[in-house]
């Protein structure tokens, strides 16, 4: 199923306005000379001098746009639920918020492609957007799409915020999207068709191994209740056991925005420097 929630990124970039040219003027007959400047080249008019690691001209423009969209990119994701995951060979207790059995008998659960990538040193999930438009991350081969489906969960393991303003504190009972691959969807059917739906089911969930699913891959059910009766248990309020607005928490971002953050097909080059014959020996 297609989310239709593309956001067109806006730069706002300008050219950068060059430097005034410094004006030259011979001292006049009756004056005493003054110390001899070295006249600027022709090169260097109107131009600033950088050293070869710095960034000029399109490379400059490119990293600025890469810096502008990772700042668009941060100040989406702010306040944005986080992913439910655990670690190999731990056990956590989360209830699902949603995951009814659909007029096909089905579990009802919304699908999408996604990519897994490595940007900035951190593996993050991005939107696959081939079904809109070609997507960068396909073509350029850098990640294969992965079909995903996404439910809400509460977390009911107790969490020490480690960094931030907040650090020190303990959360529990935090909602979660609980995002699942092919495999994980094919198991939470058949439970979800035995138990009426998934919505209020609580389990202990594992994870047994490396290898295994981030969201666990053992389903142990513990009970089911309503959610008047979750609220009561846990003590938590009518926004607590809401179903995530899913197009409104997964960030569908453009072929554009992706290529903007340095993702596919488009990343910039390293250097805008020509490479003559003799620098490609030994190459060729």
């Amino acid at each position: 199923m297609g989310l239709n929630f593309v956001k067109k990124a806006n730069t706002g970039l300008k050219p950068a306005a060059k430097a005034a040219e410094a004006p030259w003027e011979e001292p006049a007959e009756d004056e005493a000379p003054s110390p001899k400047k070295k006249p600027l080249s022709s090169k260097a008019s109107g131009s600033v001098k950088a050293p070869s690691w710095m960034k000029t001209g399109s490379n400059a423009q490119a990293a600025m746009q890469h810096a502008e969209a990772q700042a668009e990119k941060a100040k989406e994701e702010a306040g944005k639920m986080w992913r439910f995951w655990m670690p190999p060979e731990e056990e956590r207790k989360i209830t699902f918020l949603d995951g009814d059995i659909g007029d096909d008998g089905m579990l009802a659960i919304p699908m999408f492609y996604e990519h897994r990538v490595k940007l900035d040193g951190k593996w993050q999930n991005f939107v696959c957007v081939a079904e809109q438009e070609p997507c960068p991350l396909c073509e350029s081969g850098e990640s294969k799409q992965t079909l995903v489906g996404v439910l809400t969960c509460i977390d009911h393991t107790v969490h020490k915020i480690a960094k931030g303003p907040n650090a020190g504190k303990s959360i529990q009972n935090s909602r979660k999207l609980y995002v699942v691959t092919r495999n994980t969807i094919k198991i939470l059917s058949k439970i979800a068709i035995k138990k009426g739906g998934l919505t209020g089911c609580t389990f202990d969930v594992s994870r047994t191994g490396d290898k295994e699913p981030s969201v666990g891959n053992q389903f142990d059910f513990v009970e089911k209740l309503s959610f008047p009766a979750l609220m009561k248990k846990y003590d938590l309020k009518a926004e607590d056991v809401s179903p995530a607005d899913v197009g409104d928490e997964i960030i569908y971002r453009s072929a554009e925005e992706l290529e903007q953050l340095g993702l596919g097909k488009s990343q910039p080059a390293a250097s805008n420097s020509k490479v003559s014959a003799k620098g490609l020996k030994g190459e060729l």
